[in-house]
């Protein structure tokens, strides 16, 4: 299989192809270091729609693991180790959202009604809880921040797609819209007391839209000739941001959430699927950059950095909650979708950055003994880890992960996993990440 990995060395920049058998760690080298593509699942199933936990511990996710096109509920940690299924049945089960408190899953389910329907599962594991039962689907579930309630889209007597809520704990539902329009994507603001979704229009455009969340008037944020798609709120509720299809392509927009003027973020190509960064500076999402890659751009506009430049698609990038990390689906060389992570930080930031916060350097690079020193210069006090993975990117051992003084400081691998046995014969990747930033240094294991 092969395999294209960008180098940024210096001034100077190439591509080069490997040819491997087995797995795939996507690196971006830049200066002294890597920025890696992380794959977090690397089997021949299908794996969509990745969210993070409010913690960023976990990553939940559909998975075909049956290959029917039945997609079940799993999790990963976000750190990497085996995936779990929260459900195995012979229904479909799509788009999983977390609560606000981590300990439950909302998604929708074909099941017995013959319809799609909204359930909930604990995020630890359990049983599923149908929250609605009756004779037509219902879609897109999403958490209100308090977590009392669910909201969604549903078919209904109308015969247009509406905007719905229920309860957490189930009960009676209650019809946010009804009129003859198509609602989509429904999203909570983060004051709870707003829904914003996309609906068509009079004129057959989808424009952004808003209700209350209590029930009353729907509110047009946009209202021009082009089609206007998947809003979602800044943190401070201030901005609804979403792409929108002109005469450029698909653009990043975003406009004011109390109403006012669209502003473009991005000017040329195909962007979707934006989402703002924890503190609200930063929006990423995907273009199709002759391959659709992850893309950032500052919140007020700019210039757009790439997170990822490869020969493969990556779809729906997600922020972790502390907003070092991007997660995202890949179809990478394994032929199917897989779940990936990145750092939020991009090639252009990573080379000026990175050699002023701190250093790394491991000895031997190719070792026998397996014993490996690891020396690290910090030149600022933060939390630090550092961390071996494999070839896969999956987590070998934690060697540290806590806060350090400004210092040099060394530290020992003896090559062995978290469980204590010896690693076999191999390529091992040294890294160490402080906030936004890593370095990455290659260890060979010869047995």
């Amino acid at each position: 299989m092969r395999r294209a990995i960008l180098f940024n060395g210096g001034i100077r920049s190439y591509l080069l192809t490997l040819c491997m058998s087995g797995l795939f760690l996507s690196l971006l080298f830049v200066g002294q270091g890597w920025a890696q593509e992380i794959p977090l699942t690397s089997d021949s199933c299908d794996h969509n729609y990745p969210q993070w936990s409010p913690d960023g511990n976990w990553i939940v996710y559909e998975k075909d693991a049956t290959g029917t096109g039945d997609p079940q509920i799993y999790k990963v940690p976000s750190a990497g180790g085996a995936e779990v299924a929260l459900t195995s049945e012979s229904y479909t089960h799509r788009r999983p959202e977390w609560s606000q408190d981590g300990n439950w899953i909302v998604y929708y389910k074909w099941d017995a009604t013959d319809r799609y329907q909204i359930y909930k599962v604990p995020s630890a594991g359990g049983t599923q809880t149908a929250l609605t039962s009756d004779g037509y689907s219902h879609e897109y579930p999403q958490w209100s921040q308090d977590g009392n309630w669910i909201v969604y889209r549903k078919d209904d007597t109308t015969g247009y797609p509406q905007i719905y809520k229920v309860s957490s704990a189930g009960g009676v539902e209650t019809a946010l819209t009804s009129d003859s329009y198509e609602h989509y994507e429904p999203q909570w603001s983060p004051d709870g007391n707003w829904i914003v979704y996309y609906r068509m229009d009079a004129t057959g455009k989808k424009q952004i839209y808003k209700v209350p969340s209590a029930g009353g008037i729907e509110t047009a944020l946009t209202s021009d000739s082009c089609d206007h798609y998947y809003p979602e709120w800044s943190p401070d509720g201030n901005w609804v941001a979403y792409f929108r299809g002109d005469a450029t392509g698909c653009q990043i927009y975003k406009v004011p959430s109390a109403g006012g003027a669209e502003t473009a973020l991005t000017s040329d190509g195909w962007h979707g699927w934006p989402q703002w960064s924890p503190d609200g500076s930063e929006i990423v999402y995907e273009k199709d950059d002759a391959y659709p890659q992850v893309y950032k751009v500052s919140s007020t506009g700019g210039t757009e950095t790439a997170l990822t430049s490869d020969d493969y698609n990556h779809y729906y990038p997600q922020w972790s909650p502390d907003g070092n990390w991007i997660v995202y689906e890949k179809e990478d060389a394994t032929g199917y979708p897989q779940i990936y992570k990145t750092s939020s930080v991009g090639i252009e930031e990573t080379q000026s950055s990175i050699p002023q916060l701190f250093s790394l350097s491991v000895k031997p690079t190719i070792t026998l003994s397996s014993l490996v020193v690891c020396n690290y210069n910090i030149k600022r006090e933060g939390m630090v880890s550092l961390r071996i993975y494999d070839i896969a990117g999956k987590l070998v051992k934690e060697l540290l992960n806590r806060n350090i003084e400004p210092g040099n400081w060394t530290i020992r691998w003896d090559g062995t996993s978290e469980d204590g046995e010896k690693v076999r014969s191999g390529h091992y990747f040294v890294r160490l990440e402080s906030g936004k930033f890593s370095r990455t240094e290659k260890v060979v294991v010869i047995r």
